[in-house]
């Protein structure tokens, strides 16, 4: 995929083009829903590549290779800036999809780390994530690169994600499963959990539940917004208020129900259109 193979349109202002955003699944309309709150005048496009969900069981390279199949998709519509709402690219390929394109991309880990750091009190900081995010160490290197006394404990959550794409959310079922995943961080009393997933948000009352109220829960979904907002408000190309924007919502295979979950994530109902890579 060579540098620049979509050239930017000198139609439409830098102001009005849309934010993209993708993941492996649905569970990156977490991120959009913090978009639609917190900047509700932005043109949103979302591709959620369900084809081939979970991204956090595959190897690297496929990893990579997919997450440069989802950015080509994107750049179809000639973003503003490109925001991976997926943990398990942003730790595997982030620097790779930068190398591709001068365009702007974010991914979730760092804005997650920096405010973990900000927040924790006894230095013990968790983080759960698919089986992909953990082996690769990218939370535990990044927060070391920032404060190497912290002491980072981590855990697998490979079945979160399923639960989270059934809908299952909120019973027995789900707490059973967190209770197995967390326990172990429990013990180690940390005071900071970073949820390593763009999906887990939605298992937030469960997660909570298992954790207690002392234990900060950290959402890269609000944290990428704000990162996000920040760059935005810099280069000065926030959208203008002046017409409704048209978001668009892509993804590689049918989401059952789609109507039901949008209005569950995103708190709106939205039409998704089936395309593929």
């Amino acid at each position: 995929m060579p540098k620049h193979f979509i050239k930017q349109s000198s139609v439409i202002s830098k102001r009005d083009r849309p934010i993209g955003i993708f993941d492996s699944g649905i569970g990156g309309l977490t991120v959009v829903r913090q978009f639609l709150s917190s900047l509700p005048e932005e043109r949103i496009v979302y591709f959620g590549d369900t084809a081939r969900v979970p991204y956090g069981s595959k190897s690297k390279a496929t990893v990579i290779r997919f997450g440069l199949e989802d950015i080509h998709f994107l750049l179809q519509f000639n973003p503003k800036l490109i925001v991976v709402a997926c943990n398990t690219i942003s730790a595997l390929a982030l620097p790779v999809l930068q190398g591709k394109t001068d365009l702007p991309i974010i991914g979730v880990l760092e804005p997650a780390v920096i405010r973990a750091l900000k927040i924790t009190r006894n230095y013990r900081i968790g983080v759960i994530g698919t089986a992909a995010t953990i082996r690769s160490k990218a939370y535990p290197r990044l927060i070391h690169r920032h404060r190497p006394e912290i002491s980072v404990l981590v855990q697998a959550c490979p079945l979160f994600v399923p639960l989270v794409e059934e809908n299952w959310l909120k019973d027995k079922v789900a707490e059973r499963i967190a209770h197995f995943y967390l326990k172990k961080l429990k013990k180690k009393g940390i005071d900071t959990l970073i949820l390593g997933c763009t999906h887990y948000p939605l298992l937030k009352r469960v997660i909570r539940k298992e954790m207690g109220e002392k234990v900060s829960l950290v959402d890269s979904a609000e944290e990428v917004l704000s990162k996000s907002k920040r760059f935005l408000e810099k280069r000065k190309v926030l959208r203008r208020p002046t017409t409704s924007p048209r978001h668009q919502f892509f993804f590689s295979d049918e989401v059952p129900n789609f109507r039901k979950i949008s209005q569950q994530f995103l708190g709106r109902s939205f039409i998704a259109e089936i395309v593929h890579l």
